[in-house]
Parts: structure tokens; C-alpha cells; sequence
């Protein structure tokens, strides 16, 4: 079970690392920016959210049941 959680956090974190990386590589070429840069920053932000309160939440809750690991 904790597999699933860490991989749900990974695909989360995937989501701010590829706006930075995709927005970087077109400032890098000078293409303009657009609509589509405001939904990668919208949803790099609901990913960088959602895992860090997946991380918290994991953190707290694998904590409380020490035996669990």
C-alpha cells in the first residue's frame, strides 16, 4: 500500500517539474507564451498541493502506526 502512495506523490511532483521544464524550453527558444502556460501553471500548482499534502499526511499517519513499516 505504501507503493501507491509514493507513486501518487511522484506522478503529483511530475506535474510543477514538467511546467518548469517545458516553460524554460520555450523561453529558451524565445516562443511566445500563451493559454496553454496558464493551465501548466494552474495545474503545476494543484500538483505541488496535492503532494505536499499527500507527503504531510503519509508522514503523520506513518508516524501514529510505527509498527506498519
Amino acid at each position: 500500500m505504501k507503493w501507491i502512495h509514493r507513486l501518487g506523490i511522484a506522478f503529483m511532483w511530475m506535474l510543477p517539474v514538467n511546467f518548469v521544464v517545458l516553460t524554460g524550453l520555450k523561453v529558451a527558444y524565445r516562443v511566445p507564451l500563451g493559454e496553454e502556460e496558464l493551465v501548466g501553471l494552474s495545474l503545476a500548482i494543484l500538483g505541488t498541493v496535492g503532494a505536499t499534502v499527500s507527503t504531510r499526511r503519509g508522514r503523520v499517519s506513518r508516524s501514529d502506526t510505527p509498527g506498519d513499516r
